[in-house]
């Protein structure tokens, strides 16, 4: 009796508080509509991974066929070389997306001549507002065998002896998906260490200056210690989001707009293999198996990782 006054009264107390902040909670409607929209309500559809799905049936009246397209994928001759695209991709970018951010920010953060500092961090930040369908289109042309300026430095510098085409090229994939991803989502990747650094005690600096710490040491000894939660969670999340190219979610957009059948053998992944099964081919049950067993494996990652840097640094995301 005593448990369910408490509740009743947190309840109470509850609603109170939501009246006295409803104009600040209208603020929070069209973050909740979106989620529902399109997080929770599109979980409905997840049962077509279970349904022999067709347009004329539809979600609810489709025959259930249990684990049979799951069963299929585990079959599937192609889908070994399109998860190792997709995981070598990620593993790629993560090597070298998250280190550099860091390394960048704490270059930005030792410049003390302000108007200098500000130039660069705007040129860097650039590129991140551009689309995706853009810079592939720029990469297109920059790369091109015939017009592109980066073939033609490459040969006038003796370093190629005719063009290469690096898009037709299936080695060279992963090294431009890799490098526009950099030149992409590096500035701007880098702004939440920007703030973590600039949040830190500036006595700490300063005692370790007095001490004679030049530079790279109070990078190393100082600086990076105090951002260590902020670089916890970051890893964390680009281990949940390993099978979407990172945080920028990058491999999708990449090898859309830049695979072609020259480059396919690594151009392909998960997820442009689900659009081109589903869509091309109208096998929509089996590509949303292929996209639940992709979501189920990152949920697992972003769990796991949680839980290795919990009890390894005692740092979390959750």
């Amino acid at each position: 009796m005593t448990t369910l006054i408490k509740v009743r009264s947190r309840w109470k107390h509850g609603i109170k508080e939501f009246r006295k902040q409803i104009d600040l909670q209208i603020f929070v409607l069209p973050g909740l509509i979106f989620v529902f929209v399109f997080m929770i309500a599109p979980l409905f559809g997840l049962q077509i991974a279970f349904k022999d799905y067709t347009f004329r049936d539809g979600i609810i009246g489709s025959d259930w066929v249990g684990l049979k397209h799951f069963v299929d994928l585990f079959n599937d001759p192609w889908i070994g070389g399109v998860i190792y695209n997709t995981i070598m991709i990620s593993l790629l970018k993560m090597v070298f997306m998250f280190p550099l951010p860091i390394i960048f920010a704490l270059m930005l953060n030792e410049l003390r001549f302000l108007k200098f500092k500000k130039m660069i961090q705007t040129i860097s930040y650039f590129p991140y507002f551009i689309a995706w369908i853009v810079v592939a289109y720029m990469a297109t042309v920059w790369l091109s065998p015939t017009s592109g300026f980066i073939n033609g430095f490459l040969v006038s510098a003796g370093i190629l002896k005719e063009p290469y085409f690096f898009l037709g090229k299936p080695e060279a994939f992963w090294g431009i998906s890799v490098v526009l991803d950099i030149w992409k989502n590096l500035g701007y990747a880098s702004i939440i260490f920007l703030a973590a650094l600039s949040a830190m005690d500036q006595e700490v600096i300063e005692a370790s200056v007095i001490d004679g710490a030049g530079r790279f040491r109070r990078m190393w000894h100082v600086m990076l210690p105090a951002i260590r939660p902020v670089i916890v969670i970051i890893l964390i999340l680009n281990m949940g989001f390993l099978f979407q190219g990172g945080m920028s979610n990058s491999n999708f957009q990449l090898s859309f707009a830049l695979g072609n059948p020259l480059n396919h053998p690594r151009s392909e992944i998960l997820d442009t293999y689900v659009l081109r099964t589903g869509i091309n081919m109208f096998r929509y049950s089996y590509a949303t198996a292929v996209s639940l067993i992709s979501s189920v494996v990152s949920a697992i990652l972003l769990f796991s990782s949680n839980f290795i840097s919990k009890k390894v640094t005692g740092e979390g995301y959750f």
